[in-house]
């Protein structure tokens, strides 16, 4: 049965809804984002538009995996599946989140077929340019995603934001760039990068060649310095919103009281210790270098070098 059409209402109602489910998103909310895809889920249910619907639900089921409840994440893209066609975006989109919520559990077995799916299934997306951004995002995206889930792993360490603040103002002052990058590097574990390698190869049979020379090759990260920028470059897709989402409170303190003022209230340590936590990542010079990294370039630097794309904005 087709969808009955919206009213004028309804039509203004979802225009405030559903910009501010992609904010409550951004600003990993996801108390927020329950409450309004309800009131979506209220608004499009009655009158059959399910796929509309389905694209709200990976918003918020994308804001799940993002603060850690990925049982939840996972049984929601499962149900987003099965509720639209194959060939619509949503449907990509759902599969594409399901992989990494997995490859975030370090379960290649049960990553690998959404993987494989994702990468194939971009036959909705019409334009040949837009298709092949949209692989190479995502085999880099489940890279990164494969590089901190090995690096995850139980720790006693208390990781406490003023001990890691001092301790990276002391770094700050006396290496430079590469020294810190190189000793961010030197902290991945033993044997960590057999799981990106997995995860890496496991991509590139799905890409052409120009698209596979768009990636790094792990092969890189033999290197400390490559392999500490690598670190840091997969972290930007967790740990951006919290620095510099201008709704997040690192950047309201930022942006009005300067610098000094996130330091005096530790809230840039704060805010890494959060994300790393919610990533299982307890190691603390991880935390002391990744926080060197950010004081050294400098939050306008890093907001702006290291913006992330996530999976429901690449349809922009």
């Amino acid at each position: 049965m087709a969808p009955r059409k919206l009213t004028e209402e309804q039509k203004g109602r979802l225009r405030v809804l559903e910009p501010a489910l992609k904010q409550a998103a951004a600003r990993r909310d996801y108390k927020r984002a329950k409450e309004i895809t309800l009131s979506i889920q209220n608004l499009l249910r009655p009158t059959g538009h399910e796929t509309r619907l389905m694209q709200a639900k990976n918003w918020l089921f994308e804001t799940a995996m993002e603060v850690g409840e990925l049982n939840t994440a996972i049984q929601g893209f499962i149900g987003v599946r099965q509720k639209v066609s194959a060939r619509t975006r949503v449907y990509l989109e759902a599969t594409s989140l399901l992989a990494i919520c997995y490859l975030r559990q370090k379960n290649l077995q049960s990553a690998r077929p959404f993987m494989v799916e994702a990468l194939k299934n971009v036959g909705n997306i019409t334009s040949e340019a837009r298709k092949s951004e949209y692989k190479v995002s995502l085999a880099k995206r489940f890279e990164d995603e494969a590089l901190l889930a090995s690096i995850a792993q139980p720790s006693n360490d208390y990781l406490d934001p003023q001990q890691i603040q001092d301790e990276a103002g002391k770094i700050v002052y006396s290496k430079h760039e590469d020294e810190i990058l190189e000793a961010l590097g030197g902290t991945v574990p033993e044997g960590a990068l057999d799981f990106v390698d997995q995860v890496h190869k496991e991509s590139v049979g799905l890409l052409s060649y120009d698209e596979k020379q768009k990636l790094p090759s792990p092969a890189q990260f033999v290197e400390r310095k490559k392999l500490g920028k690598g670190i840091l470059a997969a972290f930007q897709s967790v740990i951006w919103h919290s620095l510099c989402d201008k709704h997040s409170d690192v950047y309201k303190m930022w942006s009005t009281n300067g610098m000094e003022a996130v330091f005096d209230k530790r809230y840039l340590t704060s805010a890494i210790v959060a994300t790393l936590t919610g990533l299982s990542i307890g190691i603390y010079a991880i935390a002391v270098y990744i926080t060197a990294l950010i004081i050294k370039l400098g939050i306008e630097v890093f907001c702006t070098m290291y913006k992330p794309v996530q999976i429901m904005e690449l349809r922009k």
